[in-house]
């Protein structure tokens, strides 16, 4: 049902309705004076592509600039991530178009965006997976590109840990990651492979359902394409993150895996890919005080081998190796 209030009555917390005279929420009782416009985000307010109201950022990555929004036409809240990557791109005060930051990363720039789309048409087309942020929409406009995706309730698995003194019981992680690890199988069969799985990125929803979330454009598995540049997390990405010739696909998911399980029971991810070449000082979770059965252990520390070659190749298996047969 098409929502005909005037956005400026319209509050951008909680997208009720602002009290004409004081400009006080209704429903949330948040003020409008105190909506003020992020540098380098879009204006506050805005419309774009005629029904997508734009609120205040929920988040950054390093690809781009996720907003809380309010769908004009389905009355309904969402999430738009804005292609915006950090260091490649900036935005005048008070403008919607965005701008590359140099000349010289106008090829890198397009390249990535194209890549994004290319990113949001996959999604798209599998957007019936339960364990994915459902994708609504996308579009190009303001130079360019977005991706309208379900707003989510919940917390992040990194609140989880924080909530729960920094580390969860072995049980209760493989309980948490096992949806995780079927939607990868998922995505892995459709040709994508995420590339930025952490706690930050896997979202536990109000009704316990776990959404994996951010696919960044490095997300789209491309084999013999060189890719012109890469967001590292420290811990978690692996060692073929950190160069453009690095062979990428499943066992790279199955590196952040690893290291995201490594981080709910130890309470810090594995130590940076690149320093471990020289010195792997990764400490087995037992050797921390970790219950884990050898066998669990010993694939962990498989999927977190430094060289992609050592590690499971197809995430079935290493699914298999932490829960045992499972029927398919």
């Amino acid at each position: 049902m098409v929502d005909t209030r005037d956005i400026r009555n319209i509050c951008l917390y909680c997208f009720g309705d602002l009290d004409p005279r004081t400009r006080v929420c209704t429903v949330c009782n948040k003020h409008a004076a105190d909506e003020l416009t992020p540098m380098d985000a879009l204006p506050l307010r805005t419309l774009i592509a005629g029904r997508y109201l734009i609120g205040a950022p929920l988040g950054r990555g390093g690809f781009g600039i996720t907003y809380n929004a309010y769908d004009t036409v389905m009355s309904v809240r969402v999430a738009i991530k804005e292609f915006f990557p950090k260091g490649y791109t900036k935005r005048r005060p008070g403008a919607y178009a965005v701008d590359v930051a140099d000349e010289n990363c106008r090829n890198n720039f397009n390249y990535w965006m194209n890549a994004f789309v290319q990113e949001a048409k996959v999604l798209t087309s599998i957007k019936h997976m339960d364990g994915i942020v459902g994708i609504r929409d996308f579009f190009l406009t303001n130079n360019t590109a977005y991706i309208v995706m379900e707003y989510l309730d919940g917390m992040s698995l990194h609140k989880l840990i924080s909530l729960k003194g920094e580390r969860l019981q072995l049980d209760e992680t493989l309980k948490l990651m096992r949806p995780v690890l079927d939607t990868l199988l998922l995505l892995h069969k459709n040709g994508v492979i995420h590339k930025d799985i952490s706690p930050e990125n896997i979202q536990i929803i109000d009704d316990n359902t776990i959404k994996l979330i951010d696919f960044g454009a490095a997300s789209i598995y491309t084999s013999n394409v060189a890719k012109p540049f890469f967001v590292l997390k420290k811990g978690f990405s692996p060692i073929e993150l950190y160069s453009k010739s690095g062979s990428q696909g499943p066992w790279t998911d199955i590196y952040e895996v690893g290291a995201t399980i490594y981080n709910c029971l130890v309470g810090t991810p594995p130590p940076e890919a690149n320093t471990r070449t020289v010195k792997d000082k990764l400490v087995p979770p037992s050797e921390l005080n970790v219950l884990i059965p050898p066998s669990i252990e010993q694939a962990l520390l498989k999927s977190l081998s430094v060289y992609p070659n050592a590690r499971y190749s197809d995430i079935g298996e290493f699914r298999q190796m932490l829960y045992g047969a499972l029927p398919e």
